[in-house]
């Protein structure tokens, strides 16, 4: 069977694959960070299974390097024993008939323990993390640190995120495996010309049609080559068989279901900025505006990098109206409005959240939510008031339009939390 992937050209995002491979060839673990829709998932599935790409990069070295693309969205539960069967199967291996995590783990260091012995480098990629990382057992990482040290420069993983993960982790996690998350980040940019020649050509294929050059001008002027808006915006040019505008594009459902796809990943400071740039104001510069350079949302000049998307913000956005915060029991999500906004949490914030969601209405006092968000703290008095305004900070700013002015989660001097959905 041919994998799709493997039929990419060699030089398919080059930059991003020599960057994540400058850190995983010296058993450093990687961040690969992209906006929504921009080809994060194709990335790893080019280095899985494009050796082409690999040759590229690593000449003759490519073949002392596996790859192993995995989501762990598959797995229905999180526990040890679970994630271990799955990383075995991955690796071709033999399930052993048995739940006991030790049992499961040993055969897996083995496993890895043995590629390395034979001058085999192992690199894990773990797509969709973000989605899944505020479910993932502290013995997880614990796991991949235990397999770095069996292989030593011989194993790594890359972590697949629509957001830098020091944003998601809870800061105990982020402080005991520091290494894993700072100092790594690779963060993609929005056009890549082979990757939208390649697109073209393969829409092309598909509806056996040409797509004349000054129509991908257009096209490309307009998404600025964001592979899911260039797709959707190429598609519909072949099927309508119109000349595109930003305005009929705007009216089409597909493209403005991607373009609120992005405007969702972005916490609420950086849909702020967006919005003053939009309207032709100039922004402060700071963190904020920093985050939505590193994205590629935002040029130096402070223009958007995506017409399209300006456009949206300038037009759509206001239409909008505000939506409420709930708790879902049958699927364990929180979403605002019908959009899921769990997967950007960290597990500390998911708690929280769905502690003051639960009980919205009540005062949440300050023993409350320790020991819900907190449930393994040995005292009470061990979590400073600090710590729990920190995270309540963190959390504004993900899920509330003007976290300075906050709207869901309201502070009660001396009293505590109250949720407003």
């Amino acid at each position: 069977m041919i994998i799709f992937e493997s039929t990419f050209p060699k030089d398919y995002r080059s930059d991003e694959i020599k960057r994540i491979l400058d850190h995983v060839t010296t058993g450093k673990f990687c961040q690969l960070v992209c906006i929504p829709g921009a080809g994060k998932a194709t990335i790893l599935r080019l280095l899985a299974h494009n050796r082409n790409v690999l040759k590229l990069h690593l000449g003759e070295k490519e073949k002392s390097i596996r790859f192993i693309y995995s989501n762990l969205l598959e797995l229905t539960s999180y526990d040890d024993a679970q994630i271990a069967k799955f990383l075995l199967l991955a690796l071709d291996q033999k399930i052993p008939k048995t739940d006991d995590s030790l049992v499961l783990t040993k055969q897996l260091n083995e496993t890895v323990n043995n590629l390395a012995g034979r001058g085999q480098t192992l690199v894990l990629l773990f797509d969709h993390f973000d989605e899944y990382q505020n479910r993932l057992p502290r013995s997880f990482f614990q796991l991949l640190r235990g397999l770095n040290s069996v292989a030593k420069y011989k194993f790594a993983a890359v972590f697949a995120t629509r957001r830098d993960l020091r944003e998601l982790i809870d800061p105990e996690i982020l402080k005991e495996f520091y290494d894993f998350f700072v100092g790594n980040t690779v963060y993609m940019q929005v056009w890549d010309k082979a990757a939208s020649d390649f697109m073209f050509a393969q829409i092309e294929e598909v509806f056996k049609k040409k797509i004349p050059d000054a129509d991908k001008k257009n096209i490309l002027q307009a998404t600025a080559g964001h592979a899911k808006l260039t797709k959707i915006t190429a598609e519909l040019f072949l099927r309508e068989n119109i000349k595109l505008s930003k305005e009929l594009l705007l009216a089409s459902s597909l493209v403005r279901a991607a373009l609120f796809e992005l405007w969702l990943f972005l916490t609420a400071p950086e849909q702020q900025v967006l919005i003053q740039i939009a309207k032709g104001n100039e922004p402060e510069k700071d963190q904020t505006l920093e985050s939505l350079e590193k994205f590629d949302l935002v040029k130096q000049d402070l223009s958007f990098t995506i017409p399209l998307f300006a456009q949206f913000v300038l037009k759509i956005i206001p239409t909008i109206t505000p939506q409420k915060i709930t708790y879902d029991q049958n699927t364990k999500e929180i979403r605002k409005g019908e959009n899921v906004i769990s997967d950007l949490l960290s597990p500390q914030e998911y708690r929280l959240l769905k502690f003051l969601i639960e009980n919205q209405g009540k005062i949440a006092e300050r023993d409350q939510i320790i020991k819900f968000v907190w449930p393994d703290a040995k005292a009470i008095e061990g979590i400073s008031d600090e710590a729990i305004d920190q995270m309540v900070f963190r959390l504004r700013k993900k899920i509330e339009d003007e976290p300075n002015s906050p709207k869901h989660i309201i502070t009660l001097k001396g009293q505590g939390l109250r949720f407003v959905p």
